[in-house]
């Protein structure tokens, strides 16, 4: 009985997640207004299923490889979400472009929610000694966390490579007690298939290298050595396989790398660099490496209750461990030498991203669970008083439905396409930002094209041909369309770049320009009598803001007569 009541409160917990991941799943109305979304869900509706499997790994002549499509020579992500997408939307027959995506994003919320099995499984093992209600708490604390719930409502490969990296290292603390063989294989496919849902899962590597250090340690001879080197080996022949099966396009024969994946790798990498001119790149020229991604983990990635909860609870186990001398047992004790590599795992995924030049919040994602464990480890360990973190968790779930509130309301973009519909006369001349998107969005009963639009260069170098472009389209133009804060809310923070343009913005939010604001459409996280969280949205960065729903700015030309 206990047994079913345990699988009953684990099922109800899996479904709370699931429901809010999904909850506002068509957030946008099919307006495909995420960028990586829209282009995945292109690619699915192109590709096809091949005839059998021998066509299935022809690289050169298989229909479903994005390569052999000439709109998709630029191809980066993993193939597995893709596949799987695929095939269950040709199974049921919404694999075209205008309904696909729904099915990605469930898929994306599923593979997310799943997390919340695997985070129950590896806090049993790691808290069998505690209370059984602790095993339950990283599930209901990662249940509740914003960024799972945000990513979770697009179609990306993000949450399919942080449930599989979490299984590879749940599945690898099990061999780590339990010896059983089978553990080690699993962890092989389950690190193949993050791979294969995105190349930089990589980086966890160094973590599987520990693991077989420990082991090493635990039995220093040459019996083990060679045991353990045989179980090396066959990981890596199953996790190549693994990959090779699932990402088959990333090869031209069976060992030979795909030179076009290479090259595209390089490109992605040579474009996050400063010194190369990629305007989706201008927002992190002014941001500070480790203290932006810090920031925004704090207020829009765990949320701000449960990352005072985290820090407190962190700072306080450190204490208890110093006093207790647990440094000494880490390499006795697998137990605390797997929370060890929890703690290893955040901090060195932390820092290595936050070091980089690209800060999106969504390259942290993999390390969202591990917190949740180590955060309830570090609570039951001191014996943190339950009062208070119940009050931490309602506070968390307050944050987090606050964030969900944002689902409930009609994207801004659609908001501000329908007021334009209603306000703006056809034939006006409007202008949008270049690299953004463009309004008024078209609806089944109304269509953008009635409307003369006209695209601001903005993003280009600051040259004297540029403004000429620019002033001419100005001197044309009745309304300006600013759909983001993708480049107000970027190229003023790099003046020395963007000197002219910096200060065109300054004057059109300052008034000194010949444009007025006419209309403001937001949706802000939160619920309006709670005012800090609509005070902390300003904080919330590019990466966020381009595609939740945004605040949208509508400027109308004031006429001047001689």
């Amino acid at each position: 009985m206990t047994k079913l009541k345990n699988i009953l409160l684990l099922f109800f917990i899996f479904i709370i997640a699931l429901s809010l991941r999904i909850y506002g799943i068509d957030w946008d109305q099919g307006q495909h207004l995420h960028p990586d979304e829209r282009f995945l869900t292109m690619v699915i509706s192109t590709i096809s299923r091949p005839q059998n499997i021998i066509h299935y790994f022809s690289t050169s002549t298989s229909p479903l490889n994005p390569y052999n499509h000439p709109d998709y020579q630029f191809f980066v992500y993993g193939t597995f979400p893709l596949f799987i997408t695929k095939y269950i939307a040709d199974f049921l027959g919404q694999s075209t472009y205008d309904r696909v995506y729904l099915l990605g994003r469930f898929l994306s919320a599923l593979f997310d929610s799943l997390n919340i099995i695997t985070l129950f499984f590896l806090s049993r093992l790691i808290l069998k000694n505690r209370k059984q209600f602790y095993q339950y708490l990283p599930s209901l604390f990662y249940t509740f966390t914003v960024l799972p719930i945000q990513l979770s409502h697009f179609f990306a490969v993000d949450t399919f490579l942080n449930f599989f990296i979490l299984l590879t290292f749940t599945l690898l603390a099990y061999y780590l007690q339990k010896s059983q063989l089978k553990f080690i294989l699993l962890a092989s496919i389950s690190f193949g298939l993050a791979l294969a849902c995105k190349i930089s899962a990589f980086i966890f590597v160094p973590i599987i290298g520990l693991f077989f250090f420990y082991l090493l340690l635990k039995k220093y001879n040459f019996t083990n050595l060679v045991r353990l080197f045989a179980i090396a080996i066959c990981c890596l022949l199953i996790t190549f396989l693994t990959f090779r099966f699932f990402q088959p396009y990333s090869f031209t024969g069976f060992f030979t790398l795909n030179q076009q994946f290479i090259s595209n790798i390089k490109d992605l990498q040579g474009w996050s660099e400063p010194s190369i001119y990629f305007p989706p790149s201008v927002q992190w020229l002014s941001k500070t490496p480790l203290i932006f991604p810090f920031q925004n983990l704090v207020f829009w990635g765990l949320g701000l209750p449960q990352s005072i909860l985290f820090f407190i609870s962190s700072i306080l186990f450190l204490i208890f461990a110093k006093k207790n001398h647990t440094a000494k047992k880490i390499l006795t004790d697998s137990t605390l030498y797997t929370i060890f590599l929890t703690g290893i795992w955040i901090i060195f995924l932390f820092f290595y991203q936050g070091l980089l030049p690209v800060l999106t919040m969504r390259y942290f994602f993999p390390i969202y669970p591990f917190i949740s464990i180590l955060l309830i480890f570090s609570i039951s360990t001191v014996n943190f008083p339950k009062k208070l973190l119940s009050a931490f968790f309602l506070l968390n779930i307050i944050y987090s439905f606050s964030f969900l509130s944002i689902y409930s309301r009609p994207h801004s973009r659609v908001q501000a396409s329908r007021w334009i519909y209603q306000n703006i006369l056809p034939g006006s001349t409007t202008t949008n930002e270049y690299w953004d998107d463009a309004l008024p969005l078209s609806f089944s009963d109304r269509f953008s094209g009635i409307y003369q639009n006209k695209m601001l260069p903005l993003y280009d170098p600051d040259t004297p041909q540029k403004w000429e472009v620019i002033n001419s389209i100005l001197n044309q133009t009745d309304y300006i369309f600013l759909t983001s804060n993708r480049l107000w809310g970027s190229i003023p923070q790099v003046p020395d770049q963007y000197p002219v343009t910096s200060k065109f913005y300054n004057d059109l939010f300052d008034g000194y320009s010949q444009f007025s604001q006419v209309a403001e459409f937001n949706s802000y996280p939160g619920f309006s009598q709670i005012i800090f969280l609509k005070f902390l949205t300003v904080t919330i960065p590019e990466s966020i803001f381009a595609t939740t729903p945004p605040k949208n700015h509508l400027l109308s030309t004031i006429i001047l007569k001689c």
